[in-house]
């Protein structure tokens, strides 16, 4: 009844609701673990006219936040709640059986909680989600259940990008629905190609005379990383200079563009990385290929998108369509084991590299050049890993190029609606609210910030945990790069995080967090053991439901990134097997 009564609210506050001139179409493309300054007009080595030819005429953003990980970031996107207010309190491969007993970590999307689907729907507008969606466990919170009329979309962290096959040994396949229902990928599959087809279908099938909102998730450039070799190869020998010369020259171009400020300390690499110097010639040929095939996965996204809005250009939509392109968190660090195409070993890596039946990741030291100039990397809640690109273009959005005002994720249902002419309606009685702000202020010029100085926003997933208040930063970080500490920074001025003012500043950081402990509080934030890992958890979990393909799989991760020394493969088998012997035990004394 709460639901049918809100609907009603909605549709009586909007006599206009299915006027198509009165209503923008809106497009949302959240790009999968793309860093800072991954695209063009980002500072990126990547070619992406289409993302910046948004740019150019909208707006991107200096500072827009988003989690360290995908799903708590998406339900916050589709919300404007925080995550563990509606259930995503995390990732299904970093949970624990202790946290599956909180509320705000049920992994599934709580049935109260209005999307942004479902608050345009009752506006008369059509929906439709294609793509990742990887919001909670596999099956539990689909598109249909939260507001869309027509989804086909992989519900996982990630999957292979040409075949129906997982990444990880949590599964046993790569889950995709259409509708609800589980479907078969055709064999001509690939990733962003496949979602644009899909997008474009659902648009031509849907009437001409309402307006779409259209949630399109890529797979790019979630691990494995993998596209054609015509894109991989177009970035032939740019990377051979290594991780070092250029994050460097990342870093200053990020600072012309005037993303961050000039001469900014640029934020120290983690402790034990490797310097590109150290590696045999042919561990620098593997790793500049892996880099080629990100950047050509990328500009392949790019090209994608750029397809899907010449559809729009031919249909007369694209001058009234909003169009939101941002990522879901920072760059991917793991590294996976590389597989040559086709498993056949005699294929040379660098030459099939991210074609089908290959598999491979950038690793860590690539990572912080996809983050440049900010600090670490995706899972982390670091500058590098919840500072993220987003651009806006379209109705209502001047062409301003480039915004500083701080935002986040729980801002984008807000700003839509708002852009859309749709009134933000409190949810039903003891549903979860929508927490962020319209974003509009600060696009037209109206207003230089979101926020006042003293308005604060909380963030955490897996214990990685933040507190935004005007310029400053309070953070903590589990491990393994971090310790568990609060450090605060000014982030306006050092968005590397490179000069904690934890001493200069003693009663600033108190009382943020006592703030912080009171946002946890409220949201539901669940206290975790200072040793808690959650990379060491997705290895916990993996044992747990698969150790038979678990084990070989991460002593392949040992055995190729420790230069295929026999002692180590072997001891990383015995150390695996022990194990998993004691994941289990500790799952079972957990339950």
């Amino acid at each position: 009844m709460g639901m049918i009564l809100w609907q009603m609210a909605a549709l009586l506050g909007t006599p206009d609701a299915v006027a198509r001139s009165a209503r923008p179409n809106v497009l949302i493309v959240v790009v999968d673990d793309a860093g800072y300054s991954d695209f063009g007009a980002y500072g990126g080595d990547a070619r992406t006219p289409v993302i910046d030819g948004l740019a150019r005429r909208g707006t991107k953003f200096a500072r827009f936040y988003a989690s360290p990980q995908c799903g708590p970031s998406r339900a916050m996107l589709l919300t404007g709640s925080d995550n563990h207010e509606v259930g995503i309190g995390t990732i299904n491969e970093t949970m624990t059986s202790s946290l599956a007993r909180l509320p705000g970590y049920t992994m599934k999307l709580d049935d109260g909680a209005l999307t942004l689907a479902e608050r345009l729907r009752s506006a008369g507008y059509q929906t439709f989600a294609t793509g990742k969606w990887g919001i909670g466990k596999p099956g539990s919170s689909l598109p249909e259940k939260h507001g869309f009329d027509r989804s086909h979309v992989l519900d996982a962290s990630g999957a292979d990008n040409w075949e129906q096959k997982p990444y990880i040994p949590l599964y046993h396949t790569a889950p995709w629905y259409e509708n609800g229902e589980p479907i078969t990928l055709p064999e001509d599959f690939y990733s962003s190609e496949y979602i644009i087809d899909k997008t474009i279908e659902m648009i031509d099938d849907a009437d001409p005379n309402r307006p779409f909102f259209a949630h399109v998730g890529f797979q790019a450039v979630h691990v494995p990383v993998q596209v054609s070799r015509e894109y991989a190869q177009r970035y032939d020998g740019q990377f051979d200079r290594g991780w070092d010369v250029m994050r460097r020259e990342r870093a200053e171009r990020v600072q012309r563009l005037g993303l961050v400020p000039e001469g900014m300390p640029v934020a120290d690499v983690f402790d034990d990385a490797r310097r590109w110097n150290s590696l045999s010639r042919g561990q620098k040929d593997r790793y500049a290929a892996m880099m080629e095939v990100y950047a050509g996965m990328i500009e392949s996204m790019d090209h994608e998108l750029g397809r899907l809005l010449a559809h729009l250009e031919r249909k007369g939509e694209r001058d009234n369509t909003l169009v939101i392109v941002v990522s879901d968190n920072g760059p991917e660090y793991n590294e996976l084991p590389v597989n040559h195409a086709n498993g056949d070993p005699n294929v040379p890596v660098m030459e099939r590299l991210g074609e089908r039946g290959s598999s491979a990741s950038i690793g860590p030291e690539w990572a912080t050049v996809s983050a440049a100039p900010l600090s670490l990397f995706k899972f982390n809640s670091a500058e590098g890993g919840t500072r993220v690109p987003m651009v806006i273009a379209g109705p209502g959005v001047p062409p301003t190029g480039l915004t500083r005002a701080r935002a986040h994720m729980i801002d984008v249902v807000p700003t839509v609606l708002d852009l859309a002419g749709v009134p933000v309606v409190r949810a039903p009685s003891g549903a979860p609210q929508v927490r962020g702000r319209s974003l509009v202020p600060a696009l037209t010029g109206a207003a230089r910030e979101v926020r006042g100085p003293d308005d604060a926003v909380g963030l955490e997933v897996a214990g990685n945990a933040a507190l935004f208040r005007g310029p400053y930063k309070l953070v903590k970080l589990t491990p393994p790069h971090g310790d568990g500490a609060w450090r605060l920074y000014d982030i306006s001025q050092d968005p590397g995080e490179t000069r904690d003012l934890s001493d200069e500043k003693p009663e600033l950081k108190q009382s943020m967090i006592q703030e912080y402990a009171a946002y946890s509080a409220e949201v539901g934030v669940a206290d975790l053991p200072a040793s808690y890992n959650p990379v060491t958890q997705i290895y916990k979990n993996s044992f747990w439901k698969h150790p038979v393909r678990a084990v070989p799989y991460f002593s392949a991760i040992i055995w190729e990134y420790h230069r295929g020394q026999v002692f180590l493969g072997l001891f990383a088998a015995v150390v695996l097997v022990i194990s998993v012997l004691i994941a289990r035990a500790r799952l079972r004394a957990d339950a």
